[in-house]
């Protein structure tokens, strides 16, 4: 698992999945209703090939939170109809303007076109990452890193659920093949 402050993790799945013999899609479904039941917070699931995908697919489940799924043979045209906005970490407001500005509105667009143009249009490093991005390429592997001491949150002793300080936390079993981007809603359930 890595967290991704203020509200996000990433966790790969192959293992876990492969541990207890079930698809992602009914994982996706347990690890959000344990969330609910456990915290009472509601969190936005996107599964994808990579970690850009699953990260883009959590985004696009409407609130409270939900579920989506994206196979790996139909992420790049999944991709493709979404607006260049919706790319995450790499198209930002003012780059998807200057996209725009230049008739590509959406990551199908993006993609199509050639490396060199966009690499002008956005900038080295950004262009690169955009292309490489909206043909669903993101090698990036889940890392572990611990949150930093400002995203900790208490919680009372007496849960139930909560393992043992002892205990080494569970996520560091999981291997990838699959990615799992989970956004918690910033508001707990009532």
């Amino acid at each position: 698992m890595q967290a991704l402050p203020p509200s996000a993790a990433l966790v790969e799945l192959k293992g876990a999945l492969r541990y207890h013999g079930t698809g992602a899609r009914h994982f996706a479904g347990v690890l959000r209703v344990r969330t609910i039941s456990c915290l009472g917070v509601d969190v936005r699931v996107g599964l994808g090939p990579t970690v850009t995908v699953a990260a883009t697919a959590s985004a696009q489940v409407e609130a409270p939170g939900g579920v989506l799924a994206v196979d790996p043979d139909q992420a790049v045209a999944w991709l493709a109809s979404l607006p260049v906005e919706t790319l995450h970490g790499i198209v930002g407001p003012r780059r998807a303007a200057v996209l725009r500005d230049h008739g590509v509105h959406n990551l199908g667009l993006l993609a199509a076109i050639p490396p060199a143009t966009v690499l002008r249009l956005m900038g080295g490093r950004a262009g690169r990452l955009a292309v490489d991005r909206a043909r669903g390429i993101d090698p990036r592997p889940v890392v572990l890193r611990p949150p930093p001491a400002s995203a900790h949150t208490a919680f009372p002793r007496h849960t139930p659920w909560m393992a043992p300080r002892s205990a080494p936390p569970s996520s560091t079993r999981w291997s990838v093949s699959r990615c799992c981007c989970a956004a918690a809603a910033r508001r707990p359930m009532p």
